[in-house]
């Protein structure tokens, strides 16, 4: 049998590759799941799998991060990602295996026909070097976020993002061209993923692109490009009047 990890943020990700996996590839065997890089990395360790399907951003980093925590990889990695074209590029420079999201039988059932039919496999840390440079170089033009919604996926240029909006556990995303995204992650989530792209929190249910404000009111409404609005919560003005004080 087949040893496998899956490691996705994203609950319906997960079942539905474990499902593909169980139906689909008899001789793999989920012995755990994950949903951040902590969880993951503990997993793995205690496991110690043949394989590990691994998906890009999570809320405590990135999939890269977790590969860097250990000494030397002696697992199989497939990466299953939303990522754009650029970054496929980079996938395919160096040799990495990778599943696009979302995620389809025939090129699942190809990845792990690859597996069977190799000896144990090692993922040196110099290869996670090399494809963390390609992506940097791929995607340094148009930084992009991964976001599911009830359709599937979509990848996003970071600087399209106007305002993120808390809906109970869920995100409304709202875009340029009138475009709105409900996402499954929380606000905190994308809190913690945008903020060195100049996302700040601006109230407890808001975050908004520093890039896209257009004015504000003394009244605590922060006017955004195609007329959309938040409003400025008392423990965050100081912070927020702070960024328009240095310009």
């Amino acid at each position: 049998m087949i040893r496998a990890v899956v490691v996705d943020d994203e609950a319906p990700s997960r079942e539905v590759l474990c499902n593909y996996l169980r139906d689909f590839c008899n001789d793999v065997e989920v012995v755990a799941t994950a949903s951040s890089v902590k969880s993951a990395h503990r997993v793995i360790q205690k496991y110690n799998p043949d394989v590990v399907f691994l998906d890009i951003e999570m809320p405590d980093g990135k999939g890269f991060d977790l590969l860097k925590m250990f000494g030397k990889i002696n697992f199989r990695v497939i990466f299953v990602t939303a990522y754009s074209e650029y970054a496929i590029k980079a996938f395919r420079v160096n040799a990495a295996d990778y599943l696009l999201k979302p995620v389809k039988i025939d090129e699942l059932s190809a990845a792990v026909d690859k597996i069977r039919n190799e000896n144990r496999w090692s993922y040196d840390n110099e290869k996670v070097s090399e494809l963390l440079q390609s992506l940097s170089e791929n995607m340094s033009f148009q930084p992009t976020i991964v976001v599911s919604n009830i359709k599937g996926f979509e990848v996003l240029k970071i600087s399209e993002i106007i305002m993120c909006k808390a809906d109970g556990y869920c995100t409304n995303l709202y875009l340029e061209g009138d475009r709105k995204i409900i996402s499954s992650k929380n606000l905190k989530q994308y809190e913690d993923l945008l903020v060195e792209h100049n996302i700040i929190r601006v109230h407890h249910s808001y975050l908004v692109n520093l890039s896209h404000i257009q004015s504000f009111t003394r009244q605590g409404e922060i006017i955004l490009s195609e007329n959309l609005k938040a409003s400025l919560g008392d423990s965050f003005r100081n912070a927020f009047i702070g960024k328009f004080n240095k310009k």
